[in-house]
């Protein structure tokens, strides 16, 4: 599929990402149509991967080009607890093409 080529699978992120913070860190790549940031079923919280699509295929090269880039990991209010802890770690970001994958349904296994 072609849409394939213009969305990328991020890992590395905060906990505390949101969409704007992914389109700030991607806004000199090109323009980002549609982020989904994994979350935690329980809490909410970003587990620290996304993906994101790109309006171009160049946008996306572009993306995956910030691959091996820091990340800020300052804790954004909260009660501060750990917030000393979380700015020691350095957090780097894992920029890749997203692979074609094909979707099955459940029970429906053919002999």
């Amino acid at each position: 599929r072609k849409d394939l080529e213009k969305k990328v699978f991020v890992s590395g992120l905060p906990f505390d990402t949101k969409r704007k913070d992914l389109e700030n860190m991607f806004q000199s790549c090109g323009k980002m149509l549609h982020c989904k940031i994994l979350t935690f079923p329980d809490t909410g919280r970003c587990k620290g991967q996304a993906f994101v699509t790109f309006d171009s295929e160049n946008a996306a090269s572009l993306a995956r080009g910030l691959n091996g880039t820091p990340v800020s990991n300052e804790a954004s209010g909260g009660d501060g607890k750990k917030s000393a802890e979380q700015k020691k770690k350095e957090l780097k970001l894992k920029v890749t093409k997203v692979l074609n994958r094909q979707k099955t349904k459940r029970g429906s296994r053919s002999n």
